[in-house]
């Protein structure tokens, strides 16, 4: 979605362009499967499966827009657009994390912390008083977080709670799509937590460590840059990178002035030079080279966008934004551009 250069408000879905408003808009989020705004009337709509329509006639205290779920709230009352349907979740709340599948909430009345997932809300804490986390990590469909009151460091992942450790005030601990990587304060090991199941990866803290889609990669205190992936370890480089992001199931990064990435379990070069710009989604780096133009790399092939000099690059999932000229926006999608 976007704005033109008459504040006018345009949508993008599959090959066809549509014009949702004439007026400026307050604010808009793109989704997987949604656009979210909030008009000039100040009326929360949605954009889903081809057309929008109005979900409140009232501006929202904050809505959240993910791959799969639209959270929003007004108030203390909190709502779900999910596969376009609306759901009231709760109709007191003081505190709430929106993921891309499922949403944690604390319900005053009921005293409960519960969760939203697949359709379905389960009670995951109860007998509480307040807001029962201290701190939290969360990633797609996952939830790891401290408890307050007792200061249990747990896990919530496909319908269990599971309890990682006791009497922990603080930890360092970060999580991606069905992983979690984390220290273990009683032997001091870096460990991760991968589908249901426990992996010790090193015996001491990591310099750092980034997550993403089941997937986690590291630079050891020995400068061992290495990957956690499909449940194995490997080596990328035994010294570490210059730079390096993860992100969704994408890891490039930067090495003696080269552009790099590991694709299908092994290192690959995209450039010679660190662009002045690229973004990263899902299989997909998107960047101007050195003439100004917009190259990708998507699913572990050079891919050329555009032999026109670009003024700015932007992506949303897998679809490719940039402008070119005085103001026009361009759009390359799975294989054409608009």
């Amino acid at each position: 979605a976007y704005l033109d250069y008459m504040d006018r408000f345009f949508v993008f879905d599959r090959g066809e362009t549509k014009q949702l408003e004439s007026f400026k808009l307050t604010s808009f989020q793109v989704g997987g499967n949604c656009v979210g705004y909030v008009n000039y009337h100040g009326d929360l709509m949605v954009y889903h499966n081809g057309s929008a329509r109005l979900l409140e006639r009232t501006c929202p205290t904050e809505y959240l827009v993910t791959d799969y779920l639209m959270g929003y709230s007004i108030n203390s009352v909190l709502k779900v657009f999910d596969d376009g349907e609306v759901k009231m979740l709760c109709s007191n709340t003081n505190g709430y994390i929106v993921e891309d599948s499922l949403i944690v909430f604390y319900d005053e009345v009921q005293q409960q912390l519960k969760v939203y997932h697949n359709g379905q809300t389960r009670v995951i804490e109860d007998g509480l008083m307040e807001w029962p986390i201290r701190s939290y990590q969360s990633g797609d469909n996952i939830l790891a977080y401290i408890t307050t009151f007792d200061n249990k460091f747990k896990i919530y992942y496909k319908g269990e709670v599971i309890i990682v450790d006791h009497n922990v005030q603080e930890t360092i601990y970060k999580a991606g799509r069905d992983i979690v990587g984390f220290m273990n304060l009683v032997t001091n090991a870096f460990m991760v937590f991968y589908k249901g199941e426990f992996y010790e990866l090193e015996a001491f803290r990591p310099e750092s460590f980034q997550m993403g889609d089941e997937m986690m990669a590291y630079v050891t205190q020995e400068g061992d840059f290495k990957i956690f992936e499909n449940g194995e370890l490997v080596t990328i480089r035994t010294f570490p990178p210059d730079k390096y992001i993860l992100k969704d199931s994408t890891l490039v990064f930067e090495e003696q002035n080269f552009l790099k990435t590991w694709c299908n379990g092994k290192v690959i070069e995209i450039e010679r030079y660190i662009p002045r710009l690229y973004k990263i989604t899902a299989r997909t780096v998107a960047y101007i080279d050195i003439n100004n133009r917009i190259k990708a790399f998507i699913r572990c092939q050079p891919v050329f966008i555009s032999y026109e000099m670009v003024n700015d690059l932007e992506m949303v999932l897998n679809v490719i934004i940039f402008n070119v000229g005085v103001n026009t926006i361009k759009i390359w999608h799975e294989g054409k551009l608009y």
